[in-house]
């Protein structure tokens, strides 16, 4: 699926990890396949839920070249390669590419504070040294910098970005810049990073989503961009309200509802799934306490059983 046509539930994929926090191959190989066969469009790997900030330059990479063998030309796999320095992140971009990716993602560079024009030629050199246009990676709340929406219009009109993952969570953000784009006649691919903004980002025109509750609910956000498509949007927001009642489990599961605790919790319910076959995450993340654990275990996990049932359901009865 070429840039210009990636669309639909893009998997940012959580990366199961051994007790010493390095790949399990093994548990990435069938959470990946689990993905694909529950219908999800594309696969993000090292992506914040995929704790990329852990990882090294070669586990990294390892990542990227498992999920490109376990894809196989099914469906593409972007790579996020963002870093805090240009040079670092071109080294990532073409280790990505180099292992196997299809398109490479970047956030903008991080610790540090940068101005437009150095954010602009930061993209650009990214996109030179890969010989393709890339996916930008907004999301402002992580870094000192972001784009704005005239420099994300104006470098996909240069041909340096593809599209972009949007993650600020600012609706307002993202349909000023679908607006802008459409009014100047630039194709900028939007993918909308927010779990609870997927029904009202395809309304507003976005080419699919980044959810992260795709590694746990696969089935109903590929039926959800289904119904989307199909302008069923009655449908769309019932199977929206799901997924808000399944955050609201998630949340009050946990005594700290971070992005970190996110990411544990993600790996605490695949493991109970058996999609993976352990559930440690890279330190300092906290671990999952006794009680938080009992009740992920009596809340969470049974209804994301439920609600991957019956949309394996609504697609069998499709499918008659």
């Amino acid at each position: 699926m070429p840039a210009h046509e990636l669309h639909g539930i893009i998997a940012p994929t959580v990366l199961p990890m051994d007790e010493k926090g390095c790949l399990a191959r093994e548990s990435l190989e069938r959470h990946l396949n689990g993905l694909i066969e529950a219908g999800v469009h594309g696969l993000w790997i090292n992506g914040t839920t995929g704790e990329f900030h852990a990882l090294d330059h070669d586990e990294r990479a390892l990542a990227v070249a498992v999920s490109a063998e376990v894809a196989g030309g099914r469906v593409p796999v972007i790579a996020h390669v963002g870093d805090a320095a240009t040079a670092v992140t071109v080294r990532h971009a073409r280790a990505a590419m180099d292992a196997g990716a299809d398109e490479v993602a970047v956030i903008a560079p991080y610790f540090a504070a940068y101005g437009k024009e150095e954010l602009r030629d930061h993209y650009r050199a990214v996109a030179e040294a890969v010989g393709i246009p890339v996916l930008a990676y907004h999301m402002p709340q992580l870094t000192r910098s972001a784009l704005s929406v005239d420099c994300v219009v104006e470098l996909t009109r240069e041909g340096v970005l593809c599209g972009i993952k949007d993650s600020a969570g600012d609706m307002s953000w993202l349909r000023q810049l679908l607006r802008r784009a459409e009014r100047q006649g630039v194709d900028v691919r939007c993918f909308a990073g927010g779990s609870s903004l997927t029904d009202v980002s395809l309304y507003a025109g976005a080419a699919g989503a980044t959810s992260s509750l795709a590694n746990v609910t696969p089935r109903l956000l590929a039926d959800l961009y289904a119904s989307a498509r199909a302008g069923d949007w009655e449908h769309a927001r019932s199977l929206q309200e799901e997924l808000e009642d399944l955050l609201d489990l998630m949340r009050a599961a946990r005594h700290e509802p971070t992005l970190a605790a996110l990411v544990a919790t993600f790996k605490f319910v695949l493991a109970a799934l058996g999609r993976i076959d352990e559930a440690h995450a890279a330190e300092p993340l906290a671990r999952l306490d006794d009680e938080e654990r009992r009740r992920l275990t009596a809340t969470v996990v049974p209804k994301v059983r439920e609600l991957e049932e019956a949309a394996r359901t609504r697609k069998g009865a499709w499918t008659r």
